[in-house]
């Protein structure tokens, strides 16, 4: 504790002033450290309870780094600012703005700021920002390794299929029963976990994140279950994640990737509430919430047997399924505005506008990597912009596509395809998909579809496509 206050104090001889207001702009706290900063205002008790934009007569909502940091419910870091108070002095200033925030709901901003106006970026007024912006805990206490980062407030979306998804998480957030979130790459699906936990009970638990692709089986299965000392070779006494977890939600995501074996094991978590380590005989109860994830349809997971059919069962009691960005596109629009905001405070540009080329470019993509891809596309839009631009264009966007060989299925005059394959490869993915439905059963999928059932036959051989017919049972 006492270094945490040597090191505050260390930061705060670079600080000439913090400020505080609520929701409407309201001035609630002041302070100047530095006397030639707002030299007309000697008595900072005279600004309190006045409004922002009455003190600092130039600024506006989309000026203010207080504002805006409220807007976003995001920090705003290093970012300059020129303020006039009322009296007519102007100064340059080197803002962090940050939310404050209680139970996920924004009541108000603080922004610590640096008089600049005497100053030009030499390495130790960097330096002062760098070591102020790293300090995490000055920042957020939210940040921890295991600790959910967001809400179902953060799930940016005008569409009805996502609006039901929000109001279903709040329903089942406080269930013990497992969910099994679906959902193409890019979609969003840690977010939802993410939301799922935040909302309920579980909140003030650990939260721990685990891609079962990212770990090899051997060590998957010690990372999880834990292990004892002598189980094997430098092995020692170690908790795994489910214990980590206790009284939170562990999210497992790529639930597929998990080998067969190990999803036998974790059946027996899933049922019994129970976990043995690696070389351990005695059981430990653990109360954890499971949430998995599969970017593959989780019945096509069966089929293919990477997902035991029992395991598919007691993960799938409350299922979600993430719709792509291209049966959302009502969303696109919204999402531009959040990640330009996003990358205007990561990369200190001032990008306020679209151009209507390029949002119609961008419209009419089918985003096979859905939020995802269109993030990086407007990363790399933002980084080749110019200081002096306030407008991504068609230029910005096209070397995104061209330069970089990306993939998509943006339907411009250069890659228009013949009509009959287009429908070919829509009617191929709609077969596919009520098979996967109606677990393989022919006769049912054709009812679903409205067609004769021997025209479906003849659709999937014409097609080619792989049908197992029923999903199988590993034992």
């Amino acid at each position: 504790m006492k270094n945490n206050k040597i090191n505050l104090m260390n930061k705060m001889q670079y600080i000439d002033g913090i400020t505080v207001v609520d929701t409407d702009g309201t001035i609630l706290f002041s302070v100047k450290f530095y006397p030639k900063f707002n030299p007309e205002i000697e008595n900072t008790e005279e600004i309190i309870g006045k409004n922002l934009f009455d003190v600092f007569t130039n600024l506006d909502s989309k000026s203010s780094t207080l504002i805006r940091a409220m807007n976003l419910k995001l920090p705003i870091f290093k970012e300059k600012q020129n303020v006039v108070d009322f009296r007519g002095s102007e100064i340059k200033t080197m803002n962090m703005s940050i939310p404050i925030m209680n139970n996920n709901v924004v009541i108000g901003a603080i922004e610590i700021s640096k008089n600049i106006n005497e100053y030009t970026y030499s390495n130790s007024v960097v330096k002062m920002n760098t070591d102020m912006f790293n300090d995490r805990k000055m920042i957020t206490e939210h940040m921890r390794p295991d600790k959910a980062r967001y809400f179902s407030t953060d799930i940016i979306t005008n569409n009805h299929e996502m609006k039901q998804i929000k109001i279903f998480i709040e329903k089942i957030a406080d269930s013990i029963s497992p969910v099994l979130i679906y959902g193409e790459t890019g979609t969003g699906k840690e977010l939802f976990a993410h939301a799922i936990h935040n909302a309920s009970k579980r909140a003030k638990h650990p939260f721990i994140s685990q891609n079962c692709a990212a770990i090899p089986e051997n060590l998957l299965e010690s990372l999880l279950f834990g292990t004892t000392k002598g189980s094997f070779t430098g092995a020692y006494d170690c908790p795994g994640l489910f214990e980590l977890a206790e009284g939170g939600s562990i999210f497992l995501d790529e639930i597929a990737c998990m080998p067969i074996n190990l999803q036998s094991k974790l059946l027996r978590v899933l049922q019994d509430g129970y976990v043995r380590r690696l070389g351990d005989v005695k059981e430990r109860k653990i109360n954890v919430r499971i949430i998995s994830a599969t970017n593959i349809h989780p019945q096509k997971c069966v089929q293919e047997n990477k997902l035991r059919l029992d395991m598919y069962y007691r993960l799938s009691v409350l299922t979600i399924e993430i719709p792509p960005l291209r049966n959302r596109k009502e969303d696109i629009k919204l999402l531009l505005n959040f990640f330009i905001n996003k990358y205007n405070n990561i990369l200190m540009k001032n990008i306020t506008n679209i151009s209507n080329e390029a949002f119609a470019y961008l419209h009419e993509n089918n985003w096979i990597g859905n939020v995802r891809e269109l993030e990086h596309v407007v990363e790399y839009a933002m980084n080749i912009v110019d200081e002096s631009d306030d407008t991504i264009n068609m230029t910005h966007i096209k070397k995104m596509f061209t330069e970089n060989n990306y993939v998509t299925t943006v339907s411009d005059a250069n890659c228009i395809q013949p009509l009959k394959s287009r429908i070919s490869v829509i009617e191929k993915e709609i077969i596919e998909n009520a098979l996967i439905k109606s677990e393989g059963n022919v006769s049912k999928a054709a009812r679903k579809l409205e067609i004769p059932r021997q025209t479906l036959k003849r659709k999937i051989d014409s097609y080619e496509i792989l049908n197992n017919k029923r999903p199988k049972t590993n034992k």
